[in-house]
């Protein structure tokens, strides 16, 4: 009896555990998903609608895990949201550029639309929730992720945090949108292919060094049927023929940088990020192909493509650029600046500290 309960459970091993490790892959790095107006702090030579008594050291984050709001230090927070958003092995100049680049995010979201901050939860500056804002994890949950190598890791995380503090991206007076992503597959997107919102500082770039990353190039396979039965539960009128699946798909188009806008699939018309969710793709930079009974879908990159790559920042750290470059190559026309400048200049009031 004792063999035959080893067995099941070895059974079941190979069957459940190790296809969902191969399906679901490791942790990787989030990239923020919901895009927002950047937040003026000058307009014609006149302060916005910030309250003077604004303390930015400051900010209330809704803690998704916790369901609760938790005011925490700025840049205490920003070390969180490194540490979940960029892996802690990458160079410390990529991470002094993620550093800025979420400082730039979370300022804004806190001046943005008259200080509303994050729309889903009334009250906070901004949430942990990837989709919507920006990931953080807590002290805890980097001490579990992390294990033996968390002081080395917190201390390499700090020190980016640390050495660009106060700092931000900025556009023409304005705390920029500052999209980022994990890989962009060799060329960034322009904004206006994605969320129809034409941000000159967010122009498709090159992105050169990419193709080192584990999920740079991703398959996805499912059978004919199951393909079909995807495609139908988004555009039921859809006539699709199982003998031939892919003469069903026709008029593919494609941004610049690659990413399909739309498409037909048995005389429906979809689009990119229709398909992107159909069958949970990296990217909406994706091929067909069938292989016997499967459709294969190759996917190149991971998130939207919008703005900074993640890893294409990691290449530029390798080939010893520091953040500067990195952040003006990846958002055009940019200036880095301190924030509590900026707000010298709105409020002609003592530097934050």
């Amino acid at each position: 009896m004792k063999y035959l309960l080893y067995g099941v459970i070895l059974l079941l091993f190979v069957m459940i555990i190790i296809p969902s490790i191969i399906v679901m892959g490791f942790s990787f790095m989030k990239g923020n998903d919901v895009p927002h107006k950047g937040a003026k702090l000058v307009r014609e030579g006149s302060a916005t609608d910030i309250k003077d008594t604004k303390d930015f050291n400051t900010i209330n984050v809704f803690v998704v895990k916790e369901n609760r709001i938790i005011k925490m230090n700025l840049e205490d927070y920003l070390k969180g949201v490194v540490a979940a958003e960029m892996p802690a092995e990458f160079e410390e100049e990529a991470l002094k550029a993620q550093a800025i680049a979420a400082r730039t995010y979370a300022l804004s979201k806190e001046i943005a639309a008259g200080g509303k901050g994050c729309e889903l939860h009334p009250g906070a500056d901004i949430c942990t929730d990837y989709k919507h804002c920006q990931a953080w994890e807590s002290n805890a949950e980097l001490k579990e992720k992390w294990g033996s190598k968390y002081q080395e890791y917190m201390d390499k995380i700090s020190k980016a945090v640390d050495d660009t503090k106060g700092l931000v991206i900025v556009y023409q007076d304005t705390l920029i949108e500052p999209a980022y992503h994990a890989i962009s597959g060799g060329k960034t997107e322009d904004s206006v292919n994605v969320w129809k919102s034409n941000e000159p500082y967010l122009k498709s770039v090159v992105s050169p060094g990419e193709e080192n990353a584990k999920k740079f190039k991703t398959t996805v396979t499912v059978s004919i049927d199951e393909f079909i039965r995807r495609i139908k539960s988004k555009a039921p009128k859809a006539v699709l023929n199982s003998k031939n699946v892919l003469s069903c798909i026709k008029n593919i188009i494609r941004t610049p940088a690659g990413h399909v806008e739309s498409l037909k699939i048995g005389g429906a018309c979809l689009t990119g990020n229709d398909i992107k969710d159909l069958f949970n793709l990296n990217s909406t930079n994706f091929t067909f192909n069938l292989q016997g009974r499967n459709v294969v879908l190759t996917v190149i990159g991971y998130g939207h493509g919008v703005g900074m790559s993640q890893y294409g920042a990691e290449a530029m750290a390798k080939e010893g650029k520091n953040y500067e470059e990195i952040l003006k190559h990846y958002y055009t026309g940019v200036e880095i600046k301190k924030f509590d400048d900026l707000i010298r200049k709105v409020f002609d009031k003592p530097s934050v500290k």
